[in-house]
C-alpha cells in the first residue's frame, strides 16, 4: 500500500520545482495543486499523478513553450535549440532575456510586450536583426556598425510586437 500522504507531498514539490522553473503558469500551477490536496486514495494519487506528468505543455520541447510573464518580472538565459530561442510574452511586466551561446547561422526570437518590457541581452559579437512592430509604444535597439559579415558570426533574428510597452536590446561584453 502506497504512503498517500507522502506521494502528494513528493507530488507537490515537483509541482513546486516545475513552477519555481517557469515550466508551468500559475494557473496550472494552482489547478494541479488543487488536484493534488483533493486526493483521498491510492487510485486517486496515480490519476492527478498521471495527469500532471503527461502534461503536454510539460512535454513540448523548451524553445517551443511560450513563456508568459503576467504583473511580474522574470529573467531568463536563453540556450537556443534548432535555430528558436523561444517565445516570450509580457504584460504589465518585465521580461528580461539572455541569449547565450548563439550557434553560427539564425536564431529567432520571437518576443510581444503589451503594456510591458521585454529587455533582451545580447553580445556584441551577435548580429541583430530586429523586425519587431511597434504600436503606441518603442523599440530601442543599437544601429549595427558592420552589415556585411552575415556569414562570419551569429544572427539573433527578433520577431514580435510591442503594444504599449517597450522591447529594448542591450549590448554586453
Amino acid at each position: 500500500m502506497t504512503d498517500v500522504t507522502g506521494e502528494k507531498e513528493k507530488l507537490t514539490a515537483e509541482l513546486s520545482d516545475q513552477y519555481s522553473k517557469s515550466l508551468i503558469s500559475l494557473e496550472e500551477y494552482e489547478r494541479m495543486i488543487d488536484w493534488v490536496n483533493k486526493v483521498d486514495s491510492e487510485r486517486e494519487l496515480k490519476a492527478v499523478q498521471e495527469m500532471t506528468r503527461t502534461n503536454s505543455y510539460l512535454t513540448l520541447p523548451e524553445h517551443e513553450k511560450e513563456q508568459v510573464t503576467v504583473f511580474s518580472w522574470r529573467s531568463t538565459n536563453v540556450k537556443p535549440v534548432n535555430g528558436s530561442a523561444g517565445k516570450y510574452v509580457c504584460v504589465f511586466g518585465t521580461n528580461q532575456i539572455k541569449i547565450d551561446d548563439l550557434p553560427m547561422g539564425r536564431t529567432v526570437l520571437h518576443v510581444q510586450s503589451i503594456f510591458g518590457l521585454t529587455e533582451i541581452l545580447v553580445s556584441r559579437k551577435v548580429k541583430v536583426i530586429n523586425k519587431t512592430i511597434p504600436i503606441m509604444s518603442g523599440i530601442f535597439a543599437p544601429i549595427e556598425a558592420d552589415g556585411n559579415d552575415s556569414g562570419s558570426r551569429p544572427e539573433l533574428y527578433i520577431t514580435g510586437t510591442a503594444v504599449f510597452g517597450n522591447i529594448t536590446i542591450v549590448r554586453t561584453d
